[in-house]
């Protein structure tokens, strides 16, 4: 009677242990929104420059606007003050033809990663950001992640499976 209430405790131990750690170990995804398709452009007011909010995942909306210089593409939490710059690009970058990809853990997002251009950077005294000379995958933490900020070659082998990892890797529930 006695080993068997050992046994018992013993396995009910080990199944609440393999719980405990099945839920630690959080499940990927990716979800996307295109930034051509699906938006609402907005008018801006006196002193602003127009933007267009584009749909997104977990109550998450895209915000792309302009400045004299730079295309900014902002991740904002509906019904809340809370924005998450995701890039700044030049304003020769054409958003509509992209689509963010974001990634979730179990269902929720934590990163985005957008293909942007890369560019040779540029004198004070000129306009822009420069020449474009390629691309790469920017990874960029939103919320509590934006932390998370690096980016992959477009020309590194798998570069799209690179750049889920990079994002996957730096995840801290």
């Amino acid at each position: 009677m006695r080993s068997t209430k050992f046994i018992t405790i013993a396995v009910l131990v080990f199944a609440f242990a393999a719980a405990v750690s099945a839920q630690k170990k959080p499940v990927f995804t990716s979800a996307y929104t295109s930034l051509g398709t699906g938006c609402k452009d907005l008018k801006g007011g006196e002193g602003q420059d127009d933007a267009k909010l584009c749909p997104g995942v977990g109550g998450y909306q895209v915000r792309v606007y302009s400045s004299a210089e730079a295309l900014f593409i902002n991740a904002e939490k509906k019904g809340t003050d809370e924005s998450s710059p995701i890039v700044n690009v030049g304003l020769d970058f054409n958003e509509s033809k992209v689509k963010l990809e974001w990634r979730l853990a179990n269902g929720k997002p934590f990163a985005v990663i957008i293909r942007v251009p890369t560019y040779d950077g540029r004198e004070d005294d000129e306009p822009g950001m420069g020449k474009k000379i390629g691309e790469e995958l920017f990874v960029s933490g939103i919320g509590n992640w934006e932390y998370i900020s690096e980016s992959v070659s477009t020309k590194t082998p798998n570069a799209n499976v690179k750049a889920r990892s990079v994002a996957d890797r730096a995840y801290q529930p």
